[in-house]
């Protein structure tokens, strides 16, 4: 079972009020977590990318693809109606590798991009489904700087054609390295089993990691329930779309 007994709703709503994120620790058991792992090891019908070393970085469509995986959803859906008051859904999914030597992630915001859709159509990014996300990451391995934990600053509160104006605008999410100069990265130090809730406004980034053990986490995305699941507009549309960039594979080696 989680470990939500100790949580202090009110502070944890403060925080995410404030700055757009916060951290629960030992949220989940090294046992719980090493079924997640066998649940992922199985899955059939996902979507895998690589580096340009071959290597696995990426594993997507994840949420039902087992039993612990549908239990790990559903408890994050209870934690986050617990901490922040309202009803949420998920929207996308993704396990993420970093393995020793991995490359990090540049200084972005989720979500804020243009893409073309399959009728050669201008659309914007995440946006198109929802104006409000909350990512939900939790740590499998120990997260430090030295194996390129994530670095998570403060939410802007900006419409998205003001995000915009902060990112490169080229296909990717990527901040401009004066908007990056201009944030109060924190490092996000975690214990296997912790989680973070922030907003997709907060910029976040990671460097490589220069560790000889992995950092992997689980990293999944919720829409307020009231507005009903895109899940699958979203996947369909990522699959369709003609856009030459990929965020999925960006960053330093």
């Amino acid at each position: 079972m989680p470990n939500f007994n100790l949580i202090n709703q009110n502070e944890y709503k403060k925080l995410f009020t404030k700055n757009g994120f916060f951290i629960h620790k030992n949220a989940f058991s090294k046992k719980f977590l090493s079924k997640i792992i066998d649940d992922l090891n199985k899955a059939k019908n996902v979507e895998k990318y690589y580096d340009k070393n071959k290597k696995l970085r990426r594993i997507e469509k994840i949420y039902n693809k087992g039993e612990s995986l549908k239990k790990l959803n559903k408890d994050n859906l209870k934690f986050l109606k617990k901490t922040l008051g309202k009803k949420f859904t998920i929207f996308k999914d993704k396990f993420n590798i970093k393995p020793p030597g991995g490359e990090g992630y540049f200084a972005h915001y989720d979500g804020v991009y243009k893409f073309l859709d399959k009728n050669n159509k201008i659309k914007n990014g995440w946006y198109e489904y929802s104006n409000f996300f909350v990512n939900i990451l939790i740590a499998i391995d120990n997260c430090s700087i030295k194996n390129g934990t994530i670095e998570i600053a403060n939410a802007q509160k900006k419409s998205f054609n003001k995000l915009l104006k902060d990112t490169e605008n080229n296909g990717t999410p990527n901040l401009t390295k004066q908007k990056e100069r201009k944030n109060n990265f924190k490092s996000i130090n975690l214990k296997t089993g912790d989680l973070v809730v922030f907003q997709n406004t907060c910029p976040h980034r990671s460097k490589k990691n220069k560790s000889k053990i992995n950092r992997r986490i689980i990293y999944y995305t919720y829409t307020l329930s009231k507005y009903g699941s895109k899940y699958k507009n979203y996947f369909n549309d990522k699959a369709q779309s003609k856009n030459t960039t990929s965020k999925s594979l960006t960053g330093e080696i």
